[in-house]
């Protein structure tokens, strides 16, 4: 399908354009129905999701506060190990007389199976969004507070060849809304300006605002219930229940940036 000349006028001003990853272009279909299974297959049994979701909730953001980024910072800890150590404190959680070492096999194999296409699913319209993009020839990138297996999913999801650059916080040593993670993506389009660019995200504070007060432009793909649970207001013309919505109004309406 041929681009409309509005999706064009709409991307004219950008050289760069760069998207989040979960809940923008990947949903992780049931993270903690992974963890029983795999579980079980390890051997250990009797414990339910029920079980396993306050403990999982409690224990990320835990870890994410004592070793923020994945634990990249954090001396004697590497993303592997945080991962590791996450979801042994989870399953402890529920159950403290867990073999530690049947934990540690739980843990290696989870941290394997989530690096593939088992655990992931395409949102709907995410890889035609993404080719509209680059068929009007924007430099094309990701942006993701992720570990440094993203690029392993991103191929295991059929996204390997979409992309120029692709940046995880882990590598980049900030997160997310931070400028500097902003900042070393205009680098990586060859010194683009900030106001050359655009980010397409699901957090309104992530996503959003870090790329408005980082000189960017954004647009906010997130689902009106997603809005409802953070508190959060609608923002005008810049936020759409779905990507297809989206892509729909730049195709059909002036966006405002």
């Amino acid at each position: 399908m041929p681009l409309t000349a509005q999706f064009v006028r709409n991307l004219q001003r950008f050289r760069l354009v760069t998207f989040d990853v979960t809940d923008t272009l990947l949903r992780l279909k049931d993270p903690i129905k992974q963890y029983v299974q795999t579980a079980a297959a390890c051997g250990i049994t009797g414990i339910t999701q029920e079980q396993l979701e306050p403990c999982f909730r409690q224990h990320f953001k835990l870890m994410s506060k004592a070793h923020a980024n994945f634990g990249s910072c954090s001396p004697n800890m590497n993303w592997q190990t945080w991962w590791h150590q996450l979801v042994i404190d989870t399953f402890t959680c529920a159950n403290a007389n867990l073999s530690k070492a049947t934990l540690q096999t739980v843990a290696e194999q989870l941290l394997q199976i989530f690096r593939t296409s088992a655990c992931w699913t395409r949102i709907e319209g995410a890889t035609n969004f993404v080719e509209r993009v680059r068929d009007t020839g924007k430099c094309v990138g990701i942006i993701s507070n992720f570990d440094p297996s993203l690029c392993q999913v991103l191929n295991a999801m059929g996204f390997n060849d979409k992309f120029d650059f692709i940046i995880n916080s882990y590598d980049a040593g900030v997160m997310k809304p931070n400028s500097g993670i902003f900042q070393l993506a205009l680098e990586k389009g060859h010194n683009i300006e900030a106001a050359e660019a655009l980010h397409i995200g699901n957090k309104f504070d992530m996503d959003y605002m870090g790329a408005r007060n980082s000189g960017w432009c954004s647009l906010l793909v997130q689902e009106e219930q997603q809005l409802q649970l953070e508190q959060l207001q609608p923002v005008p013309k810049h936020s759409f229940a779905s990507l297809a919505q989206m892509l729909q109004a730049l195709e059909t309406k002036e966006i405002p940036w």
